[in-house]
């Protein structure tokens, strides 16, 4: 039986007893370095969307570690929650982000964590950190002797990772390169199952002709009303969050980003928890993408402009009447990544099996009040 400690007697001591550098699950990815163990605060720890997943079999999973960590606490042998230091401020988890749901449905404070950086000096240092987070995810899928990372997940990590960077998915010497990055051969010992991987990244299409699926008012009831779906529109379940579907569309996106935020808020100043479900009614890849980063980029700009706007007024009153003392006062920054809900998008473009969950801060360096 694995040696466990509850969590709240856990001690970083505990965690380097049974792991070493040897037992680093991205020993040898290329693009981040292992810096040290440590204990965090779970609240501090951004679970994002793996980039290339949805949230299939998210609920089993998430039920079994809830299980084991309440019936004995943290595995030892088990490597923490490994995440990166963003700008000196946020702490993106690269995988656990089922066992950061399962500890949040516990309550649990701190987690164990071992902390990365990016190296410097690889020909591909220079991705997007979401990226780099998105390759290592999958690495560490791909080689922990499951058979968790299956194909298109690393066609969909590839061209997501070259769309997010301006690369381009039909040159072959670049797909060979990032699938090398994904652990694509540690996963598949025959050459077929990465020829079959290869073919499909480099035949993804053109995105504006790529039809979708989930795209009329009738598909979302369907999709609804499937036994287990853990979305509704306008009902409470038996938890007491709040189930809301939405929709997202270019032409309304200025109203509809005020009607998720005032959800959020809503949620937030009553105390319970809301699960929302947005989709798009284009019937295009193009016009399904470019209405979720419309709303989305739209959310987090008002949502900034809110309470930036009330954060400058009270700073500068209190301020104010510190002025003789020579002391400042300086608000923490607040978005709508820290707002109580889970958000999520209607599963409608090819690849795409499940909802997928909207990390808000993959849209924070977008924005810009002279856009509004």
């Amino acid at each position: 039986m694995a040696l466990k400690v509850r969590f709240e007697n856990l001690t970083v001591e505990d965690i380097k007893s049974k792991n070493t550098d040897q037992d680093d699950p991205l020993l040898d990815f290329p693009l981040l370095k292992f810096i040290r163990f440590s204990l965090e605060y779970l609240k501090h720890l951004f679970a994002t969307n793996n980039g290339c997943r949805g949230v299939s079999q998210e609920k089993g999973n998430v039920h079994a570690l809830n299980a084991s960590f309440n019936s004995g606490g943290w595995a030892l042998k088990e490597w923490p929650f490994p995440f990166i230091v963003v700008e000196n401020a946020f702490k993106k988890l690269i995988d656990r982000r089922h066992s950061h749901a399962a500890a949040h449905q516990l309550a649990i404070q701190k987690v164990p964590g071992a902390e990365y950086q990016v190296i410097k000096g690889h020909k591909y240092s220079f991705l997007k950190l979401d990226s780099i987070i998105t390759l290592a995810g999958l690495y560490i899928n791909a080689t922990d002797g499951t058979t968790n990372a299956v194909q298109d997940h690393f066609v969909f990590a590839v061209v997501t990772v070259c769309q997010q960077n301006n690369l381009d998915y039909t040159n072959i010497k670049t797909v060979r390169e990032l699938l090398d990055l994904c652990g694509v051969k540690k996963r598949y010992n025959y050459q077929g199952a990465i020829t079959t991987i290869e073919t499909k990244i480099l035949h993804w299409g053109d995105e504006p002709t790529r039809l979708t699926e989930n795209s009329t008012e009738g598909e979302l009831k369907d999709y609804l009303d499937i036994k287990g779906c853990i979305f509704a529109d306008n009902k409470t379940d038996k938890d007491g969050t709040k189930l809301l579907t939405m929709v997202a569309d270019t032409n309304f996106n200025k109203r509809y980003a005020w009607d998720l935020l005032r959800h959020l808020w809503e949620a937030e100043e009553g105390g319970y928890h809301v699960r929302i479900l947005i989709q798009s009614r284009k019937s295009t890849a193009l016009g399904v993408t470019t209405d979720r980063d419309d709303l989305i980029g739209k959310t987090v700009q008002y949502c900034d402009l809110a309470y930036n706007s009330y954060k400058t007024h009270a700073e500068d009153v209190i301020n104010g009447k510190l002025k003789a003392t020579g002391w400042t006062v300086d608000f923490p920054y607040k978005g709508v990544h820290s707002l109580t809900g889970d958000v999520y998008f209607l599963h409608q473009l090819e690849g795409e099996t499940e909802p997928t969950q909207i990390d808000f801060t993959e849209y924070m360096e977008s924005f810009n009040p002279l856009d509004l």
